[in-house]
């Protein structure tokens, strides 16, 4: 299997009106590069890459999905100025919906309907050799063949996040993610009350 090494994601327009969208770009891209780099590794000792498009079990049995606050600001501005037609109607639908015993409110028929913004707890969460059987969690039933992303690669795309909470010198900022700041931050993708933006995306739908 050759994997596509990463690129990162582009919306200059955006970026120049909204830099919170250039330091969550790059920590998405710097994510990517260490889940590539993680993966390769192991391709290279004759492993397999299990996740593929349509697969979507890790969207339904995983009940604790992290988000940074930056990036519900991401998912919002992604749906909002992304997202359009019927699809938007369609999701709207699915948000107002949506409870907390749900699936992943942004998994519609089988695929992330937010893809090139989801989270990094979903970047870095790879499953190798087979895919996930039914209800199944991998991380507990074969941890091994679940990516553990490099640790200081890792901090690198979360350092990337800090100046949007005012944290701009850099040896304070690794300070930070050394002792957990970001994740004292974090809500739970599946616990958040998504009704607002199915509103919002209902209201402006064509």
């Amino acid at each position: 299997m050759n994997l596509k090494r990463p690129e990162r994601l582009s919306y200059p327009a955006f970026e120049k009106k909204n830099p919170w969208l250039r330091m969550l770009l790059d920590a998405y891209f710097l994510g990517d590069k260490c889940v590539y780099e993680s993966i390769s590794r192991r391709l290279k000792k004759g492993e397999k890459l299990a996740c593929k498009k349509g697969c979507s079990s890790c969207c339904s049995t995983h009940t604790t999905i992290p988000l940074y606050p930056l990036e519900i600001i991401g998912i919002y501005w992604f749906t909002d100025i992304q997202i359009k037609g019927a699809l938007r109607s369609t999701l709207a639908t699915q948000l107002l919906n949506h409870s907390e015993l749900n699936s992943c409110p942004f998994l519609l028929n089988g695929a992330c309907i937010v893809h090139p913004m989801r989270p990094l707890a979903c970047r870095f969460f790879n499953v190798l050799n087979k895919s996930c059987a039914t209800g199944e969690d991998p991380y507990y039933t074969r941890r091994r063949d679940v990516i553990t992303p490099n640790e200081s690669l890792k901090e690198k795309a979360l350092l990337q996040m800090l100046p949007f909470h005012g944290i701009k010198d850099r040896k304070i900022a690794k300070k930070a993610v050394k002792e957990g700041y970001l994740n004292q931050l974090v809500k739970n993708l599946r616990e958040i009350d998504w009704k607002n933006l199915g509103m919002r995306l209902s209201l402006t739908a064509s």
